[in-house]
Formats: structure tokens, sequence, C-alpha cells
């Protein structure tokens, strides 16, 4: 957890002379810094059934903690994203919306809902609001929800998915939501799908996965946003998807094992890929380099094995 005090004193946002604290260190080893961004972790499957836990990962360390907070009940192939200063859990098997706060270990129910039950969707967020695309809810579904933090509204959108979709993954690069993969009522799909929450209208892409498939993860690293493993059948591949030219490419790289349903958040450049299926459920912590297409397995790993999590970066 990150620090939020010294002997008692609170030192969330704390100022000195005028001047923001950064840093703390004592000795010359850092107890407090305001830039050191944190991944958490929310979910999943063990191979009991759901979980409610949450944790954090420290990237600069390596190290691993389970939070004291847990969402308020199991939580699956959810939507999770830090907006001001709070990260918001949306769906994965529930119409419910969680606020989660990180320097104070608190996560809370918000009055605003879905407007229905909804699991194995996708999503991102673009200018502080929340999109949450398809799923299921008993059958597949093709909408798309906008859920405000700053007023807590959910609402529905004018447009939808071409078709019902689940298993999904989608981000967003300057101001619009890109979708890739999923199954709908025939099976896995290749497409990618262009949003654009200013106008809400959706756009099919003249590029496609080069496979279709479902349950990857995805993380975006200087505007260019990468695709990593899936299912149909599980595959190792990592993709490199240019939304700016509408073009994708398989990098050299690839993950250790052939994965899904995996969960990524990105941080320093790097990109942090958490638990998923192989022939069975996995513990992992891999940590993939756009830069220099590297990937490392991490020495930490989750505190059991885990598929179907939801994680994203903060601070």
């Amino acid at each position: 957890m990150i620090p939020t005090s010294i002997d008692g004193t609170d030192i969330t946002g704390a100022t000195i002379d005028g001047t923001d604290v950064t840093e703390i260190t004592v000795d010359g080893q850092t107890v407090f810094s305001a830039s050191q961004p944190r991944i958490y972790h929310f979910g999943g499957n063990d191979s009991g059934g759901g979980i409610d836990d949450i944790y954090e990962y420290n990237p600069d360390t390596d190290t691993i903690s389970t939070m004291s907070a847990t969402v308020p009940q199991i939580v699956r192939f959810g939507l999770t994203e830090a907006v001001d200063g709070k990260i918001y859990h949306v769906g994965g098997g529930t119409d419910e919306i969680y606020e989660y706060d990180p320097p104070t270990d608190t996560i809370s129910t918000v009055s605003a809902t879905l407007p229905q039950n909804v699991s194995r969707g996708a999503g991102a967020a673009v200018d502080g609001n929340m999109y949450h695309f398809a799923g299921q809810s008993g059958s597949l579904i093709d909408d798309i929800y906008e859920y405000d933090p700053a007023t807590d509204t959910a609402s529905t959108m004018s447009a939808t998915l071409p078709q019902g979709t689940r298993f999904g993954q989608a981000e967003a690069v300057d101001g619009k939501i890109y979708h890739f993969g999923g199954n709908d009522s025939g099976g896995a799909i290749d497409d990618i799908y262009e949003y654009n929450p200013d106008t809400d209208t959706i756009s099919t892409m003249s590029a496609t996965l080069p496979k279709a498939v479902i349950g990857a993860s995805v993380g975006v690293v200087d505007d260019k946003i990468y695709h990593f493993g899936g299912f149909s059948p599980n595959n190792d591949d990592i993709l490199e998807y240019d939304p700016a030219t509408d073009t994708i490419s398989t990098m050299s790289e690839t993950i250790p094992v052939d994965i899904r349903n995996t969960t990524a958040a990105v941080v320093g450049g790097k990109i942090y890929i958490f638990g998923g299926q192989t022939s069975s459920l996995v513990d992992d912590i891999y940590e993939y380099d756009p830069a220099t297409d590297t990937i490392s397995t991490m020495s930490v790993t989750l505190p059991k094995d885990i598929e179907a999590g939801r994680a994203v970066a903060f601070g």
C-alpha cells in the first residue's frame, strides 16, 4: 500500500513551504514516492472459483501484497480504469460499480449501476469517462455503456458493436477506443473496431487480427496497442497495432507459454501481464518491453493461480 503517514502525520498531498512532496527518503531508502506507480489487480478465478481479492504489485521492487480491502463480491472479466485519483471497477458478473482508493485501501459501491448485470465485456477510459463494450448478460450483447465518475451516472450509448460479442479486449489511443476480437454467436472473430466517444460512432477497421482470438490482454505504449496471447486455440503471440496507420504486426518476441485470460497494465513504458490459463491456471507475471521487443518472467508471482482478473496502473 502507498504510505499515507509518517509517525501518525498524514502525508497524502503533503507540501513543504508550498512545494508538493514527491518523495521522502530515510537513510537513503525511498519510503514515499508520489511518482512511483503501482498496479492493482482485482478479482478473477482461482482453482476454487471466483475471488474478491485485490493485489498491489510494485514494478520497481518486483513485490506484491494482498490488500486488506476486497471487492464487495466475486468479480471476473470486468473493467478497471484509473480516473481522477480513484480506480473504478465496472461489471464482471454484476451491474454494480465499485470505487477503490489505493492510498487508504478502501472500496465502496457507487450509486450508479450498469443498465444490466454484465460480464466478459471490454472497455477503456477517454476524457475521464469509462466505456464498457458488449459482453454477456444471459445472452451476448452488443451495447456500449458510458460511466461518468464525476457525476456518478451510467448511460447506454446509441452506437452498438456490429454484433453481440464477449471476451474481446479494448484500449484507448488519441481519444478513440479500439476493440479487438472476442467471440460472437458463430465463434471467435478477428475484427478490430474503432469507437469515437465524441460522435458516438463505431467503425470496422480494414486491419484484422492475424487469427480469430478470444481472451487476450492489451496495453498501450507510445500510441501503439500491444495484444497478448488469447484462445482459439491458446497462443503465445504478441501483436502490435498502430491506429494511426491501421496496421497490425506480429512481433518477433513471444510469451513464454501459450496462454489466455491474462490481464495487463502499463508502467514506465513496459507492459506487465498477470496470470491466465495454459493447460491450467498460472500465477506468473511477465514484463514486456516494446522498445526492445523482449519479455521477462518476474521473480514474484501472484499469491495464487488466477485467470480473468483485471489490472490497472495507478500513481
